[in-house]
């Protein structure tokens, strides 16, 4: 133990109060940067101005694209509002002359009606007028229809009205004296037939004439002049269609 107290006499306590001395050395301050050469410069700013011209023509290329986009756009929206609008006008073109048509039509029709009621009346008056002023010449026809019929020597018999005897007997001198030799016709009155009306007899047939018969005929004649305008108005009305 007196041993191992020697040796712990010899251990030297640390130095714990040296001090440490900083060496005052200057620092190195940077220097001035190097001067690039003038071929290197210009090459910088000629790059830099050509970038700034590349952002430049970029810019234009969008305000451009912008443009160009911008004015499709709005020529669109103008193309379909003037087809909107064409579409509404021709509709109303189309219902005014739907509405025209219609109002031509009823017109048409009632030209039409007017055009046949007078024509009507008309061809009744000129009918009539006829039968009134030449009440024999009916049967004048008939009688010279029935003499082509019958032999020359064939005894006639025309039955009239009255009133109308002596209009037949004249008639029928007439036409003798037109033939150059007397007829076989004996002209009888009979109360029963209708004046206008007449009936021729022989003995192998008969004849009969009516101022109703007389009438249509002569209406028939004149529909093709009374009645040609009524039927050019349906054919305008038809062809407007």
């Amino acid at each position: 133990m007196t041993a191992a107290m020697d040796g712990s006499q010899t251990i030297q306590p640390f130095g714990f109060d040296r001090v440490f001395h900083l060496v005052d050395a200057p620092a190195d301050t940077p220097g001035p940067a190097p001067e690039l050469p003038p071929v290197d410069l210009r090459e910088q700013i000629e790059e830099l101005e050509a970038r700034i011209e590349r952002l430049h023509a970029d810019h234009r290329a969008e305000l451009a694209r912008a443009r160009a986009d911008g004015f499709e756009a709005g020529t669109t929206q103008a193309r379909t509002e003037r087809a909107e609008a064409l579409l509404a006008a021709t509709d109303a073109l189309h219902a005014g002359l739907e509405h025209i048509d219609a109002r031509f039509d009823a017109a048409a029709q009632a030209m039409v009606r007017d055009a046949g009621a007078v024509a009507l009346h008309a061809a009744e008056m000129l009918a009539g007028h006829a039968i009134e002023t030449q009440p024999a010449r009916a049967v004048e026809e008939a009688l010279g229809r029935a003499l082509e019929q019958v032999a020359q020597d064939t005894a006639l018999v025309v039955r009239a009205h009255p009133e109308m005897r002596e209009d037949i007997a004249a008639m029928v001198e007439a036409r003798a004296a037109r033939a150059g030799h007397p007829l076989l016709v004996t002209v009888v009155e009979d109360a029963a037939v209708s004046p206008g009306d007449a009936r021729i007899e022989w003995r192998a047939g008969g004849l009969g004439v009516e101022a109703g018969a007389r009438r249509a005929a002569v209406m028939a004649e004149l529909s093709d002049v009374l009645f040609g305008r009524e039927r050019a108005v349906v054919q305008l009305a038809e062809a407007a269609e």
